[in-house]
């Protein structure tokens, strides 16, 4: 039996609507209309604890691929145009496996009991992956001991060192002994000095225990290899499934491989109806996405070759949506630049999103001070991640909430004009919407992207970049009732989930200080209140299940009208937000995907004045 580096369990009902996981043979809950699996990496969160899983947990790990499998092969086959989904929702940094599961019950429960919008779509199978993450403990004295236990021996003896001096300083000092001498000078130099390198030391150890750069090595090591081996088990489970329904008298060894060369090729032919691929990443749950789609995407496809990278990954799945919540990678990200590594992976998606907000300290201050070390900038500001960037609040009047870009939408993108052009036309651009306030002393108090990205960014200031591929909500300001959806209760008022919500242009130091006081005492969650909120959830899982045009037409059958009810509903909450012009030209005009995203390619690697040749943009404008 091949050794499957996962465990894999299903998310059930039990009494009184209560999301449960469970071992697959437990037959005493309900399972959903959308069938919900909990998946965890094997890796344990130290090395030395690696063991063989036992043949039980294989068992079930295999069991697990051959229902999801069965569950997505059933669907395409029920279907008339051959519909299936695989939404897979991928934790962050410093979560236990309690919260992982918390969060993941949540969802499957919003899916199949809460939103009839998300139910009436039945034709979905949600993951919950959990990668081997560890919670900050520095309070817990066995996780101290055991981090100095783990120091190497020189960085030990330096910290012991400085121990002993700074014991033998006091003791020196409360004797009166350092006089005013040179050898008092001296011995008091050379104490101190060596108390300097066991703070340094101590320093290490401090690292350590936050837990921040070993849970980036289990991300990279393990949680990003463990998603590809599932993903791959899956595909291959599936195209196993469609060579016994092509070839059901298939016996020998060799029947059975050209079973399967006939199954792969019927997959590379059905185009995009294939089993489409969604994420939700949160912190650096989105860095385990984005990994994993590049290790999923070939390499030798002439298509990534020539910067027009292919939606289609393995043999059965297409690259579908892609929903990043306060994600911890670099701004650099949606910048098209040499130094962008992620920009091949994000354009593989049809739909895109970022929720981000201005107050976002874990990652203003843990996730950037960490990354100091590693991250080869030699600016402060270009250190910044991902989750940090915001949209411009010049007034912070109602009217600066809702969707910022909608009028020029409306006005700058005709249908008989491409994306690509009219992109270079319109006079909202992206980069100068987005920015980061690191400077404390600019006139408008906040640079914008383009300002930060002048060099890598120059060539881009009249076209479309990889932020255009991008709709953007900035939940800083955010306003509404926290909603429990296991206990189905709320709070008794609105209030600012993210951050107090004030309103400002920009926040001040002095708003990071008490943001980081709420956040410590739990008052409100700066990293992750995105998940509490009625409106925002409602905004985020159907965004994943449904998709932007599944999400207009729950709202009104007419989707301009849909989309100024979404506005509105923005403006509401105090939400601020940046429709992606692609997003636009598909789901509000009537755009073709492939044509429209080919467009966009074409723009972001032609010069303005050759964007105009040949048919490939022609595809992006809407035909009559």
């Amino acid at each position: 039996m091949k050794q499957l580096p996962f465990i894999i369990q299903k998310l059930v009902f039990a009494e009184e609507n209560l999301a449960q996981i469970v071992d697959l043979n437990d037959t005493s809950g309900v399972e959903g209309k959308i069938p919900g699996y909990f998946v965890m990496s094997s890796a344990p969160p130290n090395i030395e604890d690696a063991e063989e899983a036992s043949e039980r947990i294989q068992q079930q790990a295999n069991q697990g691929i051959a229902d999801i499998a069965d569950h997505l092969h059933r669907m395409m086959g029920s279907s008339a145009d051959g519909f299936a989904e695989l939404v897979i929702t991928v934790h962050g940094y410093n979560t236990s496996l309690h919260g992982v599961q918390a969060w993941y019950k949540n969802i499957f429960k919003y899916a199949n009991r809460h939103d009839s919008a998300i139910s009436r779509s039945p034709h979905r199978v949600f993951i919950g992956y959990r990668w081997p993450s560890e919670n900050v403990a520095l309070s817990e004295p066995k996780k101290v001991f055991e981090a100095l236990a783990a120091l190497p021996p020189l960085p030990r003896d330096l910290l012991l060192t400085g121990a002993i001096c700074a014991l033998g300083l006091l003791i020196l000092e409360l004797l009166n002994a350092l006089e005013t001498s040179t050898w008092g000078f001296l011995i008091s130099l050379s104490l101190v000095l060596l108390l300097a390198l066991g703070l340094l030391m101590a320093a290490l150890v401090v690292l350590r225990l936050i837990v921040y750069f070993r849970d980036s090595y289990r991300a990279d090591n393990f949680g990003v290899l463990d998603l590809v081996e599932l993903l791959r088990q899956i595909d291959q489970a599936i195209v196993q499934r469609t060579a016994d329904s092509l070839f059901p008298l298939a016996k020998t060894e060799y029947e059975q491989q050209q079973a399967l060369l006939k199954a792969r090729e019927y997959w590379a032919q059905r185009s995009r109806n294939k089993v489409k691929l969604s994420f939700i990443g949160h912190s650096m749950g989105g860095f385990v996405v984005t990994n994993v789609v590049r290790i999923l995407s070939d390499v030798f496809d002439m298509r990534s070759v020539n910067k027009q990278p292919p939606s289609d990954v393995g043999d059965v799945y297409r690259l579908e949506r892609l929903i990043l919540a306060s994600p911890d990678i670099p701004v650099l990200t949606i910048v098209s630049s040499r130094a962008n590594f992620l920009s091949s992976s994000l354009r593989r998606f049809s739909e895109s999103y970022l929720f981000c907000n201005e107050g976002d300290i874990a990652l203003r201050i843990a996730s950037t001070t960490a990354n100091y070390i590693a991250f080869p900038s030699r600016t402060q500001a270009r250190g910044y991640r991902l989750g940090n960037v915001a949209l411009q609040n010049k007034t912070g009047s109602i009217d600066d909430y809702g969707l910022v870009n909608l009028a020029a939408l409306d006005r700058d993108f005709p249908v008989n004009l491409s994306v690509g052009e009219a992109i270079a036309q319109s006079s909202q651009k992206v980069m100068e919407n987005l920015f980061l306030t690191y400077e404390r002393f600019q006139a408008r108090g906040v640079v914008t992207l383009g300002d930060l990205f002048e060099v890598q960014s120059k060539r881009d200031s009249q076209r479309a970049t990889v932020a255009d591929f991008f709709t953007y909500f900035d939940c800083t300001d955010y306003t509404d009732l926290k909603f429990d959806l296991q206990n189905n209760s709320c709070s008794i008022r609105p209030t600012g989930l993210l951050t107090r919500a004030l309103g400002r242009s920009a926040l001040l130091p002095w708003d990071y200080l008490m943001l980081t006081l709420d956040y410590g005492t739990g008052k409100r969650d700066v990293h992750g209140g995105y998940f509490e909120g009625q409106f925002s959830q409602q905004l985020l899982y159907r965004l994943a299940f449904l998709g932007f045009s599944g999400y207009l037409d729950t709202l009104d059958r007419d989707r301009q009208v849909a989309l100024s009810q979404l506005h509105i509903d923005c403006q509401k909450f105090k939400i601020q937000g940046y429709l992606s012009p692609m997003r636009y030209r598909v789901s509000v005009q009537g755009g073709s995907v492939d044509g429209t995203k080919t467009d966009m390619l074409d723009a972001i690697r032609t010069p303005r004045q050759e964007s105009g040749r040949g048919g490939t943009l022609a595809s992006g404008r809407v035909r009559g």
